[in-house]
């Protein structure tokens, strides 16, 4: 009879809970949906077909950090859907402890009431779960259409088979109950220890403030400003160093947790000196809500202001990466095939028959580049370069990095076959006088040493004029020499030795990406172990390189795009995590005191307030406390995307523009920002009223 009684209330308060707390449900159901949906993704069977090279089983490079990053975003997001859970069962239970008192006043036993509060909270939980499942069903078809996008590939709407379905169903609801459940056993655990006294006071334990402290709690503020002007001041100088990064990392734990605390005494000092704002309209009263409130939840705050500043920066990075995958890839690999040996008798021919089997050649050259015996280019860019920066501190180092960026000695190319190169990829061939030389070199190496031009002359011994640079996309990442190639007249060669073989083809139509691993067969070797081979050097580009001395641009390009893909939408997936999660606590935070303002609402409209100006004030008042972790994440999150701006420019040579797509990610979040403000103002007004 007891439980039957307490299943009914539990149904009728999880009814309730639905009603009071309908963000914390609805972020329940969109991260279930988000869990199903990209978990979706390491369980499609065409997906693991991508990341697994031919036949062998083996991962490839792709796959691997495919796993690697899904693992680590599946962590990072089980963390925080943790501290969720465990925070608005807390919570909860912290705004109920009256009602729970009065159970045991009734003569209820606590073991019953913590049944009762395990089963709403359950109710709660398996309604969203189910919600989720649904919501990701769809969401899962939409993500699998960018996804595919992203990689140069075309969707077809398809229902996944029942054993995928549920395989991604397990694995969603094993994440999402181990949460739960720990969130709920741990707070019924805390239940069981509260006496009758303390579940009467708890919902007040945070009401009180410390006016001793506030003058020097305020200055906390100013040392949180100063700490986010001193950051951007190292940005613009330049002095991000080992050291001013440690510094900074505290400065800014301490910024997030005291910045509120601090801003909250600076108000109560103001109002306490009867400051001239505080008689303006309704300001007094919004100035001592604000304060009051933010001093109650200044951790909290500081904890969402963190999280706000993860999901811009994270999104804002992924957007960086899509814009390196546009623009960069064709740069990286211009020609649809490119082959280097070592052996320079070498002549190719069955490569050009399979190649002649698969696809159309619209035109081919087998050719060499050369050697004179010295290393010039070599030895000015490891005295210039950032990468061997640590040549002085760490030598060992850096002429490790060396050896594995550049051949021993400089690489030559002759203008015929340079032009001919250029015409096969569409670029105007050069006139080229037997007095001079040219540099091709690659866009992020010309862009570290263009002011350099000098000594770099100096630093030449060819016996011939300089006669510039050149830096279109030309294979320049072990076939084409790596970062640069010196290109001089036919007849320089004469008196140089033959260093590679190569055969560049551009083919007429696409060209199948089973082409790799065909010619890897042919070769004898298997395609994801020939990258390291002794010969093949790598240049000093440090961002999703994969040299190899078979080069077959859709495969290549499939696999980076691929790469590049599983960097960004797990940093998109943890972005929108931490944003829903953050605005679900700030909307509660304010829903949860709607009794206590309806009476302070009251008085104001005894006063003669209005009404329609009243339900203005509340707005006013929701507003300012959504905002305020908002302003410092963006300020602190727009300084991040500055300096990872300006270093995935020296990384790459693209000129990323950094505050547009900061831009993109702040407008994103505001929409999300204005959906979950919107939805709590409504139920806000309606609660008081």
């Amino acid at each position: 009879m007891i439980n039957e009684l307490t299943g009914k209330i539990a149904l009728r308060n999880a009814r309730r809970l639905w009603k009071d707390y309908f963000n914390y449900f609805l972020t329940l159901c969109m991260i279930t949906a988000f869990m199903f949906s990209f978990h979706s993704l390491l369980f499609s069977k065409d997906i693991y077909k991508m990341i697994h090279y031919g036949n062998t089983g083996e991962l490839s490079t792709a796959g691997t950090m495919l796993l690697t990053f899904m693992a680590i975003s599946t962590a990072v997001i089980l963390f925080i859907v943790a501290w969720l859970m465990n925070y608005m069962t807390r919570f909860i239970l912290e705004k109920r402890s009256r009602e729970f008192a009065i159970y045991l006043l009734s003569g209820m036993k606590k073991k019953q009431i913590a049944a009762l509060y395990w089963k709403e909270n359950f109710y709660l939980g398996i309604c969203a779960f189910f919600i989720g499942l649904l919501l990701g069903s769809a969401l899962q078809q939409i993500l699998f259409f960018i996804f595919y996008k992203s990689i140069g590939k075309h969707y077809e709407f398809t229902k996944q088979d029942l054993q995928t379905i549920l395989i991604v169903v397990f694995v969603t609801g094993i994440l999402y109950w181990t949460c739960f459940f720990a969130a709920l056993f741990r707070n019924k655990k805390t239940f069981s220890r509260i006496e009758i006294i303390s579940l009467i006071n708890m919902d007040k334990q945070n009401e009180m403030v410390n006016e001793k402290r506030i003058s020097t709690w305020k200055w906390f503020f100013f040392l949180s400003v100063g700490n986010i002007l001193f950051l951007y001041f190292l940005i613009f100088a330049g002095k991000i160093t080992k050291l001013t990064a440690i510094m900074e990392m505290v400065g800014l734990t301490f910024t997030f947790y005291f910045f509120y605390l601090g801003l909250s005494a600076f108000l109560m000092k103001y109002i306490k000196n009867k400051g001239n704002l505080l008689y303006k309209r309704e300001s007094l009263f919004l100035m001592r809500q604000f304060s009051s409130k933010i001093r109650n939840t200044c951790f909290v705050l500081g904890t969402l202001s963190l999280l706000f500043m993860f999901a811009l920066v994270g999104s804002s990075l992924a957007l960086m990466l899509s814009d390196y995958q546009n623009r960069q890839l064709d740069v990286e690999y211009p020609f649809d095939i490119i082959i280097i040996r070592d052996d320079i008798g070498y002549n190719f021919s069955k490569e050009e028959a399979l190649i002649s089997e698969s696809v159309a050649i619209k035109d081919t050259l087998k050719y060499f580049v050369y050697q004179n015996g010295t290393s010039d280019m070599g030895d000015f860019l490891y005295q210039n370069l950032r990468l061997f920066s640590d040549r002085d501190s760490n030598p060992a180092m850096a002429e490790g990095k060396r050896a594995v960026a550049y051949y021993d000695h400089d690489v030559y190319m002759g203008i015929t076959d340079y032009n001919h190169l250029r015409r096969m990829l569409g670029l105007t061939p050069v006139i080229l006088p037997d007095d001079q030389f040219l540099i091709h070199i690659s866009n992020r190496v010309y862009q570290e040493i263009r002011d350099k031009r000098i000594e770099l002359e100096n630093s030449l011994h060819t016996g011939l004029d300089f006669a510039g640079f050149k830096t279109e996309g030309f294979a320049q990442n072990g076939h084409n020499g790596t970062d640069y190639l010196l290109v001089v007249p036919d007849a320089e060669l004469t008196e140089m030795k033959k260093y590679f073989s190569l055969m560049a083809v551009m083919a007429q139509g696409n060209v199948p990406e089973s082409l790799s691993e065909s010619l890897y067969e042919s070769a004898g070797k298997i395609r994801g172990y020939d990258e390291l081979a002794d010969y093949i050097k790598i240049g000093s580009e440090e961002l999703f390189l994969m040299p190899a001395s078979i080069q077959v641009r859709s495969r290549e390009v499939l696999e980076l795009r691929f790469l590049m893909s599983t960097l960004s939408f797990p940093l998109f997936y943890i972005g929108l995590v931490f944003l829903c999660v953050s605005l679900t606590v700030l909307s509660v935070q304010q829903l949860s005191d709607s009794n206590k303002h309806r009476f302070r609402y009251q008085i104001l409209n005894r006063l003669g307030m209005r009404k329609n100006k009243i339900r203005i004030v509340m707005a006013k008042q929701l507003f300012f406390y959504y905002l305020c972790p908002v302003i410092l994440s963006v300020i602190i999150s727009a300084a991040f995307i500055l300096y990872i701006g300006r270093q995935f420019v020296a990384y790459t040579g693209i000129g990323t523009n950094w505050g547009f797509y900061f831009g993109i990610s702040l407008l994103g979040f505001l929409g999300i920002y204005i959906l979950y403000f919107g939805v709590t103002c409504i139920q806000f007004v309606g609660s008081v009223e």
